[in-house]
Parts: C-alpha cells; sequence; structure tokens
C-alpha cells in the first residue's frame, strides 16, 4: 500500500472551499498546476488498490488495523475458521 505524503510541501495547496448551506465543504478550488501534481500522483497507485480509496469504511479499517499491528496488538489468523 503506497504511503501517505507527509512533507509539507507535498500536500496539495487549496487556493479556496466551497461550502453548501451548512457550511460543509464540497470542492476545492486549486491550480492547474496542483491539479496537474494531483493527477501524476494518483497515477502512481496501481489499479488494484484505487477501489480501497473510494471506499472510505474499508480505508478507515485498514488504517486502523495498521495503526493496531503497529502497536503489536496482533492476532493469528486461521484461514479455514473463515
Amino acid at each position: 500500500m503506497p504511503t501517505a505524503l507527509k512533507q509539507e510541501s507535498e500536500l496539495i495547496k487549496v487556493k479556496q472551499y466551497l461550502t453548501d448551506r451548512k457550511g460543509y465543504k464540497v470542492a476545492a478550488v486549486i491550480d492547474m498546476d496542483e491539479f496537474n501534481r494531483l493527477a501524476m500522483l494518483l497515477e502512481t497507485i496501481p489499479p488494484s488498490e484505487r477501489w480501497l480509496y473510494k471506499n472510505k469504511a474499508a480505508l478507515k479499517s485498514v488504517h486502523k488495523g495498521l495503526k493496531e499491528a503497529a502497536q503489536g496488538k496482533i492476532s493469528k489468523l486461521y484461514i479455514k475458521e473463515l
């Protein structure tokens, strides 16, 4: 799984957020250079993994599992019991 961007210089620079009537962010305005850079970054994600980034519940579960594993909270998986 690709690692998350950590350096501030690699973050997407947003010029302005567009909000709905309740104040929730619904879109972001970025420069075309930023858009092109974002498109290039997204192309580095293998097609077999792109679905994960579209499924917020699955991505949240993976993040939780990785965090627990890093803390040593792991257990043996018995495939035959699945």
